[in-house]
């Protein structure tokens, strides 16, 4: 029993208690608490129909900025947790959650393997602990898996660099799989190019004129992992070509028409000024976002941390910049790099936008810290921020039952099915803060049963509408201007009931 004891590493102690604390973080009462909105409804949806009509798709959810598709990924990745699970719409959930476990596991090996144990210890630590890693964990949606492929693109682009240029192809592989996440993940591209960009750089002063004769694999490699790249986008590209090149008009808007990225646009921003105000405002208020808004929320000490942090930061790239290890190269290249690209986009920036950006942010915590030479420095620092850390993140934990859970919306679909008859064609429309028209969420519900809604597209041939209330703003719900209650006929109230603590239904029927 001791020679046992023993031989039991610390490590393997501390992650064994880490893992265990990533699945109570990420699993506790997830039943009662993950979201399942309109966006979580209409995948669902869409995902069901692939397995149950045989009806496989290649484009992915709309994005909610300019109408641009993402890639089909992401369905395809919950189809057979949604098969399994069916008609009850966990299975997904679970799925997010259980990567994000594995994202911890990752994190660790990885960081251990490539800068050291301290930084491996810390770093394991922030991300199991972090609220916004938590939280996107603990529901399906396309952004909430990020960090894990993100995590990939950043180990492999390492090895490609480092080890074996055979690794480009790996990550050229996470990289299509990121964009059909969501496409700020587009900006991890510039994180692996610069990387690519250095090695390029070195392999031709090394070789010089006998370039292209002695790296011929080298060269093999990368036009493989373009080919990978493009092969991915074949679903995307055919449906662009099938509708008008929507995707990429879309693209295009956004770049140019929206001027989401023009310097100029905000008031009091013209010429030297809109660069000016780019570095003193918006570069500064973006690396806070990434930096410590997932961790503290917006605070307002997060702007002295940022600024004690790129001192101290830039002071040990001057002292080290020719010692500098290879793995805090790509880590730099990878943060760097989407701070400053997200800097550009004059919008608003949402925490699920920089997702993919979370494993980077928690290795620069760690090695920050790992850093310093003076261990009982490096505890004076590590102490309270840890501390603060721990408060701040634990008071934001989605852990406890929603005010609108899944058995609610259940129930509330059940209600709503006992009112139709066997063949009788019904739509739903719904009044909520969520903005979620079409109830995709109540609609997934009641295509689990035989006599389903009828397709969004097909409303006019609904003999009955039910009107889900659950603002309760308006005193007349006929008054509103949603499309499909405007154009319903008669608009003869059959029926007004309430769900216990939820939305009150109004019942349209049409005797046409």
């Amino acid at each position: 029993m001791l020679s046992l004891i023993k031989k039991i590493k610390t490590q393997d102690v501390f992650l064994f208690l880490i893992l265990l604390l990533a699945i109570y973080l990420r699993f506790y009462n997830l039943r009662n608490s993950f979201m399942f909105q309109g966006d979580q409804g209409r995948d669902a949806l869409i995902v069901s129909q692939i397995f149950k009509d045989k009806d496989p798709v290649f484009i992915g959810p709309v994005t909610s900025i300019g109408n641009m598709y993402l890639g089909p990924f992401y369905y395809y990745f919950m189809l057979p947790f949604l098969f399994l699970s069916y008609p009850n719409p966990m299975g997904p959930v679970y799925a997010v959650a259980g990567l994000s476990v594995l994202t911890v596991f990752l994190l660790f090996q990885i960081s251990k393997k490539i800068f050291d144990q301290k930084t491996a210890y810390l770093a394991t630590i922030f991300f199991t602990l972090s609220a916004a890693v938590v939280n996107l964990a603990r529901f399906s949606w396309n952004p909430n898996i990020a960090p894990f492929f993100s995590l990939l693109m950043f180990y492999f682009t390492y090895l490609s660099w480092q080890k074996n240029s055979k690794y480009w192809l790996a990550v050229s592989l996470c990289f299509a799989i990121l964009i059909q996440l969501h496409y700020v993940t587009l900006l991890s591209f510039l994180g692996a190019f610069l990387i690519f960009l250095i090695q390029l750089i070195a392999k031709i002063k090394l070789q010089k004129k006998n370039f292209f004769k002695k790296e011929r694999k080298f060269i093999s490699n990368i036009l493989l992992a373009v080919i990978i790249f493009f092969l991915s986008l074949t679903p995307l590209i055919l449906f662009d070509f099938k509708h008008d090149f929507i995707n990429y008009r879309s693209f295009t808007s956004i770049l140019t028409e929206k001027e989401s990225f023009n310097l100029e646009r905000k008031a009091d921003r013209k010429g030297l000024s809109a660069i000016t105000k780019f570095i003193s405002i918006d570069l500064k208020d973006r690396a806070s976002q990434v930096l410590f808004e997932p961790s503290f929320g917006v605070n307002k000490n997060n702007h002295p941390m940022l600024f004690f942090t790129l001192i101290v930061t830039v002071i040990y790239l001057v002292k080290n910049r020719k010692k500098l290890k290879a793995s805090e190269i790509v880590l730099l290249a990878y943060l760097v790099s989407g701070i400053i690209g997200i800097s550009f986009y004059q919008h608003q920036v949402y925490e699920h936008y920089i997702a993919y950006l979370f494993p980077f942010v928690y290795i620069f915590y760690g090695l920050f810290f790992a850093k310093f030479k003076n261990k009982w420095l490096m505890l004076i620092l590590l102490v309270p921020f840890l501390i603060y850390f721990i408060v701040n993140n634990s008071k934001r934990y989605t852990l406890a039952d929603s005010s609108w859970t899944m058995d609610d919306m259940i129930k509330t679909s059940q209600a709503i099915y006992q009112r139709v008859d066997k063949n009788e064609k019904y739509n739903i429309v719904l009044l909520s803060a969520s903005k979620d028209l079409y109830g995709m969420n109540y609609r997934y519900f009641l295509s689990t049963n035989e006599n389903e809604p009828v397709k969004i597209e097909d409303h006019q041939s609904a003999s009955k509408l039910f009107i889900i209330n659950e603002e309760k703003t308006e005193k007349n719900v006929l008054d509103s201007l949603i499309y499909e209650i405007v154009v319903f006929p008669n608009k003869n109230i059959k029926e007004v009931f309430q769900i216990e603590n939820g939305p009150e239904i109004t019942v349209l029927q049409s005797y046409n």
